[in-house]
């Protein structure tokens, strides 16, 4: 099942994608009194039960629609508590990387790494180029969306815990990222992840049952039409319940919370004559089965000091 969230009369409301229109899942929870009615996926989520509350659900000529082509969709999960990307997480990009500055040791165990909930945006918003970065990428990633509370679960049980997948631009300022030239100590991950709009997500939440443990995805990233990634989630080094499972041994992982799985090869800062977004590209990422996000870059209005990280 395909669950989106738009906007309508100046709301967000929560709905379902289906035959090429959006149903409002409020209402349709009110007319199949089924479950508490929510007006938004997080609530859903937190219902226990809620797959099989989904499964009830009838829609027809009856039904609150809209054409999905005329439908303005926001991010499915707009606050999420917790944003987790997994970082260094495909063998292509940890190939690239040392293809760039020399033999780089595979992680051990997942590189867990945050970024600020408040970078979540549409699946078709603009992108903001802030005054702080001159050195702006794209990465696109595999949100996994976390469907039931989850601590310390083993990698074979996680499943059970995942409501599904949504498409991720992780968008990174890197001369912010990495401190620009100073030594690895001070890198800061964090304030280079996190200014507005660098989180695209969408178009949709597509529910984990659509897909057969150990699917291959295709995944592919253009900017102006020209692809830049080129991949799929076999490149993966630790896959989506490995991750999962060790994110769950360090928190509590709660519904709505989204846990990307990093970038394949083909990033801008791999890149060994670089060209960074600049205002006005348009970066389409996105995975089979679930759709794409496409984003146009904008300049930021507001001008301010140069940004300092010590």
């Amino acid at each position: 099942m395909r669950l989106v969230s738009f906007r309508k009369s100046g709301k967000v409301r929560a709905g379902v994608e289906c035959d090429g229109r959006v149903y409002d899942l409020e209402a349709a929870m009110k007319r199949g009194k089924v479950g508490q009615p929510v007006s938004d996926l997080r609530s859903l989520l937190e219902q226990s039960g809620w797959k099989q509350k989904l499964k009830k659900l009838k829609f027809d000529a009856r039904s609150a629609s809209t054409p999905l082509s005329k439908t303005e969709l926001t991010a499915p999960i707009a606050e999420p508590r917790k944003l987790i990307i997994s970082g260094l997480n495909s063998h292509s990009h940890l190939k690239e990387l040392e293809d760039l500055t020399g033999k780089v040791e595979p992680p051990r165990y997942p590189m867990v790494i945050a970024k600020a909930t408040s970078t979540v945006s549409g699946p078709y918003d603009d992108i903001i180029l802030p005054p702080e970065t001159k050195k702006l990428d794209y990465e696109c990633e595999m949100a996994v969306v976390i469907g039931r509370t989850c601590r310390r679960v083993s990698a074979e049980k996680i499943r059970a815990y995942i409501a599904g997948y949504m498409t991720m631009n992780d968008v990174s300022a890197r001369d912010v990222q990495m401190a620009d030239g100073q030594a690895l100590f001070y890198r800061v991950h964090f304030p280079g992840k996190s200014f507005d709009t660098f989180c695209p997500t969408g178009p949709a939440l597509v529910t984990i049952d659509e897909f057969p443990a150990k699917r291959v995805m295709k995944m592919r990233t253009t900017v102006n039409g020209k692809i830049r990634q080129d991949a799929d989630t076999a490149d993966f080094i630790f896959s989506v319940e490995r991750v999962i499972s060790h994110v769950s041994q360090i928190m509590t992982l709660q519904p709505g919370d989204i846990v990307s799985m990093g970038s394949p090869a083909g990033v801008i800062l791999a890149d060994p004559k670089p060209v960074y977004l600049k205002v006005g590209d348009v970066v389409r990422c996105e995975i089979e089965g679930i759709g794409g996000v496409e984003n146009r870059i904008k300049a930021d209005k507001i001008k301010v000091a140069a940004f300092k990280t010590g």
